[in-house]
């Protein structure tokens, strides 16, 4: 197998060890040294390769923290501004790139790439980042069973040093229910406030909606992508029709609203909540 091919089968950049176990001679990485590949001694990546796992290999780390997130797929709800790479020893400072450095158990690395492990990724993301970016990547991951709630709490619970008290905090905030960062994001700003919420409820003659508040007030954050066609756009109106026979206070909130205007977000929320429901108890979801 040429570089280019083991390259490609290794989501993009590898080191000259795990190029060597896929059949890359070892004439062709020496061949390479200086050349368009060649990112350090002993690290090679495509062009195209994903930035956080080249910066690991260069770095010979594993990408951690909000960019292993990100390779896994889990949402982030703000791009972070560097790059997050964990190594064994000491490695001096670069611009655009975050070095964390600790010792890493086999068990806390992805066994087939350089980026740490779902757990120790979400663990990372809660000692170190704001709660707010932390909760929408723990939520993600619980809910699309990449971590069990459970195991991700006991973690937590028996964490020590730097960053554990965050830690603990932010996964008291997680919900296995969450669909989408627009939820966590509402759900964080909504508990706050002295109230009761339920996720996911479904209503009759409704479906689901995102959040229930004190039995009467029903809030959803308003994602684009779910009301991109007219079929979408007629049966989103129907809903909150709906809602309003049903004798329901129904508050959606966008991306925008949510990410550049919590503030009134919340206001709003607890401006409604303080008011009470303006009309005598009706039809409630069970």
């Amino acid at each position: 197998m040429d570089l280019k091919q083991a390259l490609a089968r290794c989501e993009g950049a590898a080191r000259s060890g795990r190029l060597l176990r896929e059949g890359v001679p070892a004439s062709e990485l020496a061949a390479a040294q200086g050349g368009p590949l060649y990112l350090a001694r002993g690290a090679f990546a495509l062009p195209d390769a994903p930035p956080g796992l080249a910066a690991a290999v260069r770095l010979n780390g594993v990408a951690s923290h909000s960019t292993a997130a990100e390779l896994q797929g889990l949402p982030l709800w703000r791009p972070s501004p560097v790059l997050h790479v964990t190594v064994a020893g000491n490695r001096p400072s670069e611009a655009g790139v975050r070095i964390h450095r600790a010792r890493l158990q086999v068990d806390e690395v992805d066994a087939t790439r350089p980026v740490t492990a779902p757990l120790r990724t979400l663990l990372d993301c809660g000692r170190v980042l704001p709660l707010l970016d932390a909760l929408v990547i723990m939520d993600a991951a619980v809910h699309r069973g990449r971590v069990r709630l459970d195991v991700l709490q006991a973690a937590a619970d028996a964490a020590r040093g730097h960053g554990a008290a965050a830690l603990r905090r932010v996964v008291t905030y997680v919900d296995q229910l969450a669909e989408s960062p627009l939820e966590s994001v509402l759900r964080l700003l909504v508990s706050i406030l002295n109230c009761a919420v339920r996720s996911q409820v479904r209503i009759p003659g409704v479906g689901k909606v995102d959040f229930l508040v004190d039995g009467w007030l029903a809030l959803e954050g308003d994602g684009f992508e779910f009301h991109s066609d007219r079929r979408a756009y007629r049966n989103d109106r129907q809903r909150g029709t709906a809602l309003v026979v049903g004798r329901y206070v129904y508050l959606r909130f966008t991306y925008e609203d949510l990410a550049g205007r919590p503030g009134w977000v919340f206001a709003t929320v607890a401006h409604v909540l303080a008011a009470g429901p303006p009309w005598c108890a009706g039809k409630r979801a069970s």
